[in-house]
């Protein structure tokens, strides 16, 4: 366990992030940076992510007892934490009042297999700590419209098709109760990035794909485009980046065999600074995801001056013009027409698409909800 001290004024705050890896730590960082409060950051380590959504209550209300027996203002938590479950086992906090940020959702997040078997594989279980958590929360925050519309929606159809004893008017109350804000980019970060970005820049196209090595974020598909195109005699150099868990998909195992010279990188960049670097180099980011309901390391991509190439699903109609979007199922067409003129893709300034969603723009929105959740 993490524990975390940041702040000398203002309301006592306490953060507890039972996943603290990636979208999740970055945004505890930052809103401990540009939120002014005597912070407490308790954390997790963040894999395991089943198992840190049923057990992190339980775990910290018995190791972290004496934190969460402090009085505080006022406690923020994602939606990785069964927020009710943690205030009945910790009753000095029941109540504290609470903010739940939703960076995802188990009531629609896509299980491995056909579209048809996600209901049925679904860990209700964890819908339905989420639902809890949401409405144990004074205010829950969705990282997109997108994201929020399609909890609530999930949530009345889950809600739905319960037997009996079903808690009325719950989806119109977390509506009320909900809004939608972006995930920031921390704006500093982006520096090592536009310096690598700095002078001439020719020859063959350059893409990135930064996203966590899982089914959602639809490697298979990537690859698929990748290794058409290098059938194809088509020239590229691909960095492939982002967190990898203790297994993932065996289409990674095969990138280096099938792309060859074309792969200038694979595997996940620890340090920061040469994380944005490799952002600075690259000139066109690329998703496939099945979920997605922001995605940070797209904007972060696009913040470092990333041409993004997104689906025109999930999220990305909200976020991105739809020159930056594809069809399904028509990447490797999409990506050999920007092969074709790497040079009006290196032309054009990306990087006003991503300045919404810097903490420089979004810091004041995410002070007023704070301020609001704690009542000062």
């Amino acid at each position: 366990m993490q524990a975390t001290r940041s702040g000398q004024s203002g309301p006592r705050l306490l953060f507890v992030e039972p996943y603290l890896t990636a979208s999740h730590r970055a945004f505890a960082q930052g809103l401990m940076a540009h939120v002014p409060a005597r912070w407490t950051l308790l954390g997790l380590p963040g894999r395991h992510f089943r198992w840190r959504m049923r057990g992190a209550a339980l775990f910290l209300a018995q190791e972290a007892a004496a934190a969460l027996s402090q009085p505080w203002d006022g406690l923020v938590c994602s939606s990785m934490l069964g927020l009710a479950e943690l205030r009945g086992l910790a009753p000095a906090l029941a109540n504290t009042p609470a903010l739940a940020v939703f960076h995802e959702n188990q009531l629609a997040y896509p299980a491995p297999g056909a579209a048809d078997e996600n209901l049925r594989r679904r860990d209700l279980y964890l819908a339905f700590s989420n639902l809890a958590t949401a409405k144990a929360a004074r205010r829950v925050a969705f990282n997109s419209q997108f994201h929020r519309r399609q909890f609530l929606e999930a949530a009345r159809d889950t809600l739905a098709r319960l037997p009996d004893m079903i808690p009325q008017g719950l989806v119109d109350e977390l509506a009320q109760k909900s809004l939608a804000l972006p995930v920031p980019v921390e704006d500093a970060e982006a520096a090592p990035a536009l310096a690598a970005r700095q002078g001439p820049r020719a020859g063959r196209l350059r893409l990135l794909w930064n996203h966590r090595w899982e089914h959602d974020k639809g490697p298979e598909e990537l690859f698929a485009a990748l290794f058409a195109l290098a059938d194809q005699g088509l020239d590229f150099h691909a960095a492939i980046m982002g967190p990898r868990p203790a297994a993932w998909p065996k289409v990674f195992d095969q990138a280096a065999d099938r792309l060859g010279e074309r792969l200038a990188h694979i595997g996940p960049q620890d340090r920061r600074e040469d994380y944005w670097r490799w952002l600075g180099w690259a000139d066109v980011v690329v998703s496939t995801a099945r979920q997605e309901y922001f995605g940070l390391s797209v904007a972060e991509a696009v913040w470092a001056g990333c041409m993004p190439l997104v689906p025109d699903a999930l999220v990305y109609p909200e976020l991105y013009p739809a020159r930056c979007r594809y069809q399904p199922g028509q990447l490797a067409p999409a990506l050999a027409v920007l092969m074709a003129r790497p040079a009006s893709v290196r032309a054009e300034d990306w990087r006003p698409l991503a300045q919404s969603f810097t903490w420089r723009a979004q810091a004041g929105a995410w002070r007023q909800l704070i301020t609001e959740v704690v009542g000062r």
